[in-house]
């Protein structure tokens, strides 16, 4: 019986263990996967997609053999075995996704798309005509506006960031060396749009003070200008001076130890502060205020300031601008609001 080939006919609701992959779990995959992710990096995907692909092909792999009831070796198998795959396989695999591991709607597309790359590439090195992915009933995902916050809120927020509020004294104490950074890290994100991995990555030289302007290195190695706004400027600044920074050079804007930030480090300075600040900021305890969320907020006061859809997308780095589109319906919604207030004046 055919491994692959009978996967539909095979499938078992067996639970895996959870575990993560990183890239470095390329090693672990079929040869003609890691052709794959070699291809992606020559397209310059970045690391952190490319770890996503390893990590989804790990779960499917791991369904392979929890289906199959063989000992599966994801670095054993050859092309010419997956190529047997057909539709009722990756059916049975999203079925899988959903009822035995228990996937929401959006990780269940994410890793049935990772899939679908695959197999169009090896369309296009001609070892496959069909995509067995394309005619799969994909779970429908619930359309949510994007959580954002309000200029109020942002205010707020930024004013209670440097104090020492819902802090014990060691807390306090350091936070003293760590405080002109931690602002600095949220004015940026919160004036620039930037994505968490485009910050992490700048360095002095992408900032020019003398023209106000971020180059930015985006997703696919591309760049982008973007100004540099005076609150975000005035924060660099100060706290170039506080820590006695050059301000050039191809160091990170953002170190400890004499390394970049990490993303996951700055995603964990933002939640600490969020988190001491929700006993007296109310809208964190609706709002779970992350790196991304920031982004959007930067894209929804462009929307109510009345910047056009086009600019937007060009500022954060959209592909597509059907992506942007959201805050443009945001936008109309504010303004909607805005105008409203005057009714109860009658």
């Amino acid at each position: 019986m055919s491994l692959f080939k009978n996967l539909g006919k095979t499938v078992k609701t067996v639970r895996i263990p959870a575990h993560t992959v990183d890239l470095p779990g390329y090693h672990r995959m079929p040869e003609f996967i890691r052709d794959y992710i070699d291809h992606l990096a020559s397209k310059n995907f970045s690391k952190a997609t490319m770890r996503r692909y390893v990590y989804d092909f790990d779960s499917f792999f791991s369904f392979v053999a929890a289906a199959s009831g063989q000992d599966v070796r994801a670095i054993d198998i050859t092309q010419e075995a997956f190529l047997e795959i057909d539709g009722a396989g990756i059916a049975a695999y999203a079925e899988y996704l959903a009822l035995t591991k228990g996937n929401a709607p959006s990780v269940i597309n994410r890793k049935l798309s990772a899939l679908q790359s695959l197999f169009r590439h090896l369309i296009d090195i001609g070892v496959l005509s069909e995509n067995p992915v394309a005619k799969i009933n994909r779970p429908k995902q619930a359309k949510r506006d994007p959580v954002y916050l309000t200029k109020r809120e942002w205010d707020e927020l930024i004013q209670l960031l440097p104090s020492n509020i819902e802090m014990n004294p060691r807390e306090a104490a350091h936070y003293e060396r760590d405080r002109v950074r931690d602002v600095t890290l949220f004015q940026l994100l919160g004036y620039s749009g930037m994505r968490l991995s485009e910050m992490t990555q700048l360095t002095w030289n992408d900032l020019d003070f003398h023209e106000g302007t971020i180059r930015v290195i985006g997703k696919g190695n591309k760049e982008r200008v973007i100004p540099l706004a005076q609150p975000a400027r005035i924060a660099l600044r100060k706290y170039a001076a506080h820590y006695q920074l050059s301000m050039r050079g191809t160091e990170a804007v953002f170190e400890k130890q004499g390394k970049p930030l990490s993303p996951r480090a700055v995603q964990h300075i933002l939640k600490r502060h969020t988190d001491r600040l929700r006993p007296v900021l109310p809208f964190l305890e609706r709002k779970n205020i992350t790196p991304h969320k920031l982004r959007h907020t930067f894209a929804t006061r462009l929307a109510t300031g009345g910047v056009d859809v086009l600019t937007i997308q060009q500022l954060l780095g959209h592909e597509s601008v059907a992506t942007t589109q959201v805050y443009a319906h945001i936008g109309d919604q504010e303004k909607k609001r805005a105008i409203e207030l005057f009714d109860g004046e009658r």
